[in-house]
């Protein structure tokens, strides 16, 4: 009976031996590597085939800080909307017209956001299922603009991958509101890169509070620039 309860004994030791060592080869090089390339692509996202509208916005707030800092005004702030709006893809024939991005029009999205953004979004021809869904996306976007980056992003991604798999959007409706979530992604992630780098303004040798809350000047260059998207 003793041998009987060794065997068993010893045959389940063996068992969950084999299973730990299968546990621990069951993640190979391919994964490694996928993870890998998600790191270095952070905070883009892979699956979402316009993200390089993005990262050229994000590539041009790069090139804006190398001679500027962070907008402490809405004058300042009006002036890096038409530095980056620059390197926008225009779509030709969408709306037709030049947006001024002037210092009257970045005041009244920050006194409004949200009816700033729902105004230019109904005004879109975007159809109607598209502009909810959009309006819904920068809503929340705006209702939790003083989180951190990483929960931000998580909430985009999961978005472009509702908006991917959504057989509702026209080509187009999808392309624009892709552009719409990597824009977002890439701005608020510069914001998040500077935020300890140069918020504080130095004015007559004392330290200024800065003029614009977490995350609201990226906001707000993101409701500007729809014009220009959608």
């Amino acid at each position: 009976m003793k041998t009987i309860l060794l065997c068993i004994i010893a045959l389940i030791f063996f068992i969950s031996c084999s299973a730990d060592s299968e546990f621990e080869t069951a993640d190979p090089v391919s994964i490694r590597t996928t993870r890998m390339e998600a790191d270095r692509n952070y905070p883009g996202n892979l699956a979402n085939p316009f993200d390089v509208k993005g990262k050229k916005i994000y590539e041009a707030l790069k090139e804006y800080y190398l001679e500027q800092q962070s907008p402490n005004s809405i004058s300042e702030l009006a002036g890096q909307i038409r530095f980056i709006s620059k390197q926008l893809d225009r779509k030709v024939g969408i709306t037709g017209k030049l947006i001024p991005f002037s210092d009257e029009l970045v005041e009244s999205i920050m006194n409004d956001p949200d009816n700033s953004m729902i105004l230019i979004v109904q005004n879109s021809i975007l159809q109607q299922y598209a502009k909810t869904s959009l309006i819904d996306f920068l809503e929340q976007l705006i209702l939790e603009r003083q989180q951190e980056f990483a929960l931000t992003y998580n909430y985009i991604l999961s978005y472009e991958s509702a908006v991917l798999n959504d057989t509702g959007f026209t080509s187009e409706e999808t392309e624009t509101i892709l552009t719409v979530a990597s824009i977002s992604r890439y701005s608020l992630y510069s914001e998040q890169e500077r935020k300890d780098r140069d918020w504080e303004v130095i004015v007559g040798g004392r330290q200024a509070k800065p003029f614009f809350a977490p995350n609201e000047a990226a906001i707000v260059s993101i409701i500007a620039l729809l014009d220009g998207i959608i």
